[in-house]
């Protein structure tokens, strides 16, 4: 009987050491996968941050050339914050906006709105024009006071108008995601005096009817995710380690997806254009309705008119590629228009609108400063031409 029950101990012993070791090696593991995962996350964050931007490596020179400036330094700074812009956030019914933030060049309000160099107030005194746009409008690649809109502040506060001018501009954004932004706003009891659509650029980087964003593809596989996957799955697609693996053997870092798909027919580009002008109808029809003016902006791209020999640095041929639909459908849109198919009223057809002197575009679509204040102040002597301000 002692040996059974000394046999027992012993079994018992030897059991709770193996158990005892097993435990150690589980929290060992557990340990060294949640550091593995800390540091993955900051290596991805890194890789995130530094990742390459739409401009190459440019010298002094080559900034001082785009940007027309003898203050290289500036824009050099101005660049690296723009790559350093945080991701897109979700936001209501446009799927997504640029998160708020405080920074040297780059000042983007909760309400949505990017910062002109000044503090700016959507409940304060005075009159208030909303400009609304992708990229080129939200100001890529220059800083808050150089944006389009801010320069059409600076012509109408000229002219004797008390006036804010808003930044709604935000990028990939499109003539669909611009009118339910606007109509966010009218819902929430914010109205503009005058509001400003500059588009043609983005509504083109896609030929896909019905409407898709930018973030679409993001927000499908993500319900798609948590619908459906398991957890394992699920945690799986969240882990920085498994990212951060993918990244070494070759894979990029998610981002929004490229939308840019080749228009194949004519009929694809007729049916944007009827998306671009159905949009402005609905908006000229809101701003009749709800009593303030509409502005429609045809934006000036560098694969329609514009004479690309005259940029100082050469744009590579692989780039312009992504914007061959506005190739194919600015010139269709001009039938179009001159055949009194599209909207004309308080629509500024500014296609071949381009600096009288300087340059034009300081990486492959967006506006120099320079080319910023010739349009603001086309749009800007439209507005106040037409008394459309109080």
């Amino acid at each position: 009987m002692r040996r059974r029950r000394s046999r027992n101990r012993d079994e018992a012993s030897s059991f709770g050491q193996v158990f005892a070791k097993l435990a150690r090696l589980a929290v060992g593991i557990i340990v060294l996968l949640a550091l593995a995962e800390w540091g993955a996350g900051f290596a991805m964050g890194k890789i995130r941050q530094n990742r390459g931007a739409a401009t190459p490596s440019l010298s002094d020179q080559d900034i001082a050339r785009l940007y027309d400036t003898d203050n290289p330094a500036l824009y050099r700074a101005v660049l690296a914050e723009g790559d350093q812009l945080d991701e897109a956030v979700y936001s209501p019914l446009v799927e997504y906006r640029l998160p708020q933030r405080a920074g040297r060049h780059f000042t983007i309000a909760a309400d949505g709105y990017r910062g002109n160099g000044s503090l700016q107030d959507l409940g304060g005194p005075g009159a208030k024009v909303f400009v609304f746009g992708g990229s080129t409008t939200f100001g890529t690649g220059v800083p808050d006071g150089e944006t389009l809109p801010a320069y059409l502040g600076e012509v109408l506060r000229a002219a004797g108008k008390e006036v804010e001018v808003f930044n709604f501009g935000a990028p990939s954004y499109y003539s669909s995601q611009e009118r339910i932004a606007l109509e966010r706003l009218l819902t929430n009891g914010i109205r503009p005096h005058v509001a400003v659509f500059v588009d043609g650029l983005a509504d083109f980087q896609s030929c896909q009817l019905p409407d898709r964003t930018a973030w679409s593809d993001r927000l499908s596989q993500a319900t798609q995710v948590a619908a459906r996957l398991p957890l394992t799955a699920e945690l799986a697609n969240r882990s920085n380690l498994l990212a951060l693996s993918r990244w070494l053997m070759g894979d990029e870092p998610a981002e929004a997806p490229n939308r840019t798909a080749l228009c194949s027919s004519d009929a694809e580009v007729d049916k944007v254009i009827r998306r671009l002008d159905t949009n402005r109808r609905i908006i000229a029809a809101l701003a009749e309705k709800l009593g303030f003016k509409a502005v429609f902006v045809q934006q000036p791209v560098p694969t329609f008119h514009y004479d690309n020999s005259k940029r100082p640095l050469p744009v590579k041929t692989e780039l312009l590629a992504h914007h061959m639909n506005s190739a194919k459908g600015y010139p269709r849109m001009a039938e179009m228009r001159a055949a009194g198919q599209l909207l004309t009223d308080n629509t500024l057809w500014l296609a071949e609108v381009e600096p009288a002197e300087g340059n034009a575009y300081v990486d492959t679509v967006h506006y120099s400063p320079r080319f910023n204040r010739a349009l603001a102040e086309v749009i800007g002597r439209h507005i106040l031409d037409a008394s459309l301000l109080p």
